[in-house]
């Protein structure tokens, strides 16, 4: 979920800074593979349908990508962060 919650988040924050090409990557594979199916498992629906309708309706690029736990080290921060501060960092 907070990984879900920290997509949503980079991509409003995107919007707010006028980004129109973007690339996000996760180390949740099994998270990737929902938003890029558009096959949204029912506890993440909200979150997943959010992410769906901003990516498709305000960006001319927009990619998910899974990437390595190792190799993703400042977003797994991020997304802790998101985890235990509550709607005031992530829900922007």
């Amino acid at each position: 979920m907070a990984e879900a919650i920290a997509i949503r988040s980079a991509l409003l924050q995107a919007i707010d800074l006028h980004i129109n090409h973007i690339w996000l990557r996760s180390d949740e594979q099994g998270l990737i593979g929902a938003i890029s199916s558009g096959r949204h498992p029912i506890e993440l629906y909200g979150v997943l349908s959010d992410i769906s309708m901003i990516s498709q309706t305000s960006f001319s690029f927009c990619r998910f990508s899974f990437i390595r736990r190792e190799i993703n080290g400042l977003a797994d921060l991020y997304d802790k962060a998101c985890l235990h501060s509550g709607p005031s960092l992530c829900n922007s």
